[in-house]
């Protein structure tokens, strides 16, 4: 992978004003008419002599910053940050107009992997943790990856029934890579090699609550399938809204299957969990959930499925 190609993304990235609706158009301008596969070595003359559409968006790039964008890129790399952007082989497709630009740490090619998304209240009950474990578990034991936010509850104890079946699992973060860490139930196992830190946003940026709303859209670009543990309804009684529930419901728009673990098998039945049943969710019970599962995904893989977007082999510099 040519280093200046992802330098090219990552300038974009960084640039005010240009955000994931300027990534992708930006994106379709240099895959116009399948020319980018010949392009070995362009300067910014000369892309904008060849592509004079791009000029609105560089324009926005000022000179000044330069060095302090390129001193970033050059402390990832040398951290182990890899940049995944719009003509990137690797680039899940789904993932494309949710977050063009993503940074990854650990096993790259969990990307490409049949994900499940597991996802619940961080308040969950001591059965939703005792159900997340196990089935995290058997997914893993079925060789299917598990998705999940990183938040304290069922997405930990997701991450962990995962490693702890030697399975593997993706980190969804709703902050930036660089302000990752290992949690201490988790630094046992090895990272590099069974999992996969994903981030959408700036690399330096912190926890919020809107990020932790915007980033279960991802979780479910890179799943092909999500189970709610348990669940809040969609607001609650202040009107802050759900983050399970508003995982859910991107589930449904996305036509995941979405697997809702039976409330009658809590002893205070969740109310999310009843209405996203009666929303469309399918009612799962946890014995034999992740062959139920399994079955489902791999079944929808007979189907003929959209191929990738090739790889446009661009190198592209800032001169």
């Amino acid at each position: 992978m040519n280093v200046e190609r992802d330098y090219f993304w990552f300038r974009l990235f960084k640039t005010r004003d240009i955000g994931t609706k300027s990534l992708i158009e930006i994106d379709k301008i240099l895959e116009k008419k399948n020319r980018t596969a010949e392009i070995s070595s362009w300067s910014h003359s000369d892309l904008l002599m060849q592509y004079p559409e791009l000029a609105e968006f560089f324009s926005k790039i000022s000179e000044e910053d330069e060095n302090a964008v390129r001193e970033e890129y050059e402390e990832l790399k040398s951290n182990s940050v890899e940049i995944i952007y719009p003509s990137h082989p690797d680039i899940p497709p789904n993932s494309l107009e949710i977050a063009p630009i993503l940074f990854l740490k650990g096993k790259r090619t969990l990307l490409a992997s049949n994900g499940v998304a597991i996802v619940g209240s961080r308040n969950v009950s001591d059965t939703g943790i005792c159900v997340a474990g196990k089935i995290a578990a058997e997914l893993a034991n079925e060789a299917l990856n598990v998705v999940s936010g990183y938040a304290k509850g069922v997405d930990s104890k997701a991450h962990l029934g995962a490693l702890a079946a030697e399975g593997t699992t993706t980190i969804v973060l709703p902050y930036g890579i660089k302000e990752l860490r290992q949690k201490k139930a988790l630094k046992e196992f090895d990272w590099r090699r069974d999992v996969l830190a994903v981030s959408q946003f700036a690399p330096g940026a912190k926890w919020l609550a809107r990020n932790a709303m915007v980033r279960n859209n991802l979780i479910c670009a890179l799943s092909k399938a999500v189970v709610v543990i348990e669940s809040g309804p969609e607001r609650d009684a202040k009107g802050k809204m759900s983050g399970t529930f508003n995982t859910a419901q991107t589930a449904l728009r996305m036509k995941l299957p979405l697997f809702v673990i039976n409330p009658e098998c809590f002893d205070n039945p969740p109310i999310g969990n009843a209405n996203l049943i009666d929303l469309g969710g399918e009612r799962l019970n946890p014995d034999g959930a992740a062959k139920t599962i399994s079955e489902r995904i791999f079944a929808a893989q007979t189907e003929l499925s959209p191929g990738k977007k090739q790889d446009s082999h661009v190198q592209l510099e800032f001169l």
